[in-house]
């Protein structure tokens, strides 16, 4: 066979390997949800999708009162399904935008009129060079020469790609209402930050350049915070998920099994123990270590970084996961349940002013590391992760909130040897003994600061009993 015969056959390889996944999609699609797929079947039956929805888009960004009506139900109603999983983890957002009313206010016809002046502005044609239809687009190379930005090693990349803002039938691109959108935003903030995938990096810095080009100025207010994505796995093999190809798994589910993963640990730790707890609060303890075992897990690793998602693993009490350092916050709760409680029955002293505890009888290694490494260097790190460097374009400035988590896991794991190692509860103490006790209850005190604290900035909810 010739080289042309081996390559059409490898197309055609190509394309029945396409064909299978998709078949294999649509079965899964119509077990999920017989009803509405043969519903959305029957819809779209000898209908062109393509261009029945470029049409309602050009109407619906002419503002035409009906295909408003079709978009608005459609956003509400997946946002709101958006708000209701975000509810769960008590996440809440103080407004939404719809920027398709940039368009409406006249915002988008105001700002494209500035950038068809622009003489790095190429307008949409129906015949290109090569005989075909292109869109509107900047020069964007051309820009980052004239203005001397840097290229290539920490710059933009050579022969920088042109930022398209029209279709060739003068609708507008996502890209151009990004700009508009983002002008909107600097008139109403300090900074701006833009917490969007990285797949979007090139199209976001495209926005930046944007923004450059038509407002001059040189002092950045909008950074794109670029994070990876998260890989779910499951029995160790990654779960396919595309948007597009309707290949989906959903959160609400995963935090379901976040809950039977984190209940079935918990009876495990409580086999053979009594307990007090009634149904609905051990429910509700269960609740907030799964939440919190999802947050933790995806702000742990560096927004560089691919996040393997492991259920077991994030669940996990005996490893760097939310519910590991949950259970050794409980811990000091408890030692000072203990504590009050002994007060009560006479067996411990009243704790001293904190002005008058006595650090020198701190003389375990492991005490003057959680207060030297610990309780005095963590105001800066939250500085650190809170106020990061601004450098020069186009690099962006980075919040590590990852090394706090690092930062607690190292504490706690500190802590759980020193608890191990040391009696810091004596009962009917001699006076030098109560003395020592006070120091060490006042820097548990310290340590159960910090930690709840940072669990605080990871939006997690300390616990008292688990």
């Amino acid at each position: 066979p010739t080289e042309k015969h081996l390559n059409l056959g490898k197309e055609i390889q190509d394309e029945i390997f396409k064909l299978k996944e998709y078949v294999e999609i649509f079965q899964d699609l119509q077990l999920r949800q017989p009803e509405l797929f043969a519903l959305i079947l029957k819809s779209v039956k000898d209908v062109n999708i393509k261009q029945e929805a470029g049409e309602l888009n050009l109407r619906y960004e002419k503002n035409e009162p009906q295909a408003v009506k079709i978009f608005r139900e459609m956003v509400i109603a997946c946002l709101s399904g958006v708000k209701e999983t975000l509810d769960t983890y008590d996440i809440h957002h103080d407004s939404f935008d719809f920027e398709s009313e940039l368009g409406w206010e006249g915002s988008n016809d105001r700002v494209l009129e500035v950038m068809k002046n622009s003489k790095y502005f190429v307008p949409p044609t129906q015949k290109n060079a090569e005989g075909k239809k292109e869109g509107g687009y900047f020069n964007l190379d051309q820009f980052i020469k004239d203005n001397g930005l840097p290229q290539g090693k920490r710059g933009y990349q050579p022969d920088y790609p042109p930022l398209y803002i029209l279709r060739p039938d003068y609708s507008t691109l996502y890209t151009f209402r990004d700009i508009v959108y983002s002008m909107k935003k600097m008139g109403n903030a300090d900074m701006v930050l833009n917490v969007i995938a990285s797949e979007q990096n090139i199209a976001q810095e495209k926005v930046q350049l944007g923004v450059s080009l038509l407002q001059h100025e040189k002092t950045r207010k909008q950074f794109h915070m670029s994070y990876e994505l998260v890989k779910l796995l499951r029995d160790g093999k990654e779960v396919k998920m595309s948007g597009r190809r309707g290949r989906y798994e959903l959160a609400d589910d995963l935090y379901m099994d976040l809950k039977k993963e984190i209940g079935s640990m918990m009876k495990q730790k409580m086999e053979g123990k009594s307990t007090s707890h009634s149904e609905e609060e051990v429910e509700e303890i269960i609740h907030q270590v799964s939440t919190a075992a999802m947050k933790y897990a995806l702000v742990s690793i560096s927004c560089k970084s691919k996040i393997n998602f492991n259920v077991q693993k994030v669940c996990s009490f005996e490893d760097s996961s939310a519910p590991f350092l949950l259970y050794n916050s409980t811990r000091i709760f408890s030692l000072f349940r203990k504590h009050e409680d002994g007060i009560k029955t006479g067996n411990y002293p009243q704790l001293p002013p904190i002005t008058q505890a006595d650090w020198k009888l701190l003389t375990e290694q492991n005490e003057w590391e959680l207060l030297m490494d610990y309780v005095l260097a963590f105001p800066n790190l939250v500085k650190l992760i809170a106020c990061p460097q601004i450098p020069e374009s186009p690099a962006l400035p980075e919040f590590p909130i990852h090394l706090l988590c690092d930062f607690l896991i190292s504490l706690v794991r500190l802590f759980s040897k020193y608890w191990s190692s040391c009696r810091i509860l004596k009962e009917n103490p001699t006076k030098e003994e109560a003395e020592t006790m006070a120091a060490r209850l006042y820097l548990c005190k310290a340590v159960h600061l910090v930690l709840k604290n940072g669990l605080k900035m990871l939006t997690i909810t300390p616990l008292e009993r688990m």
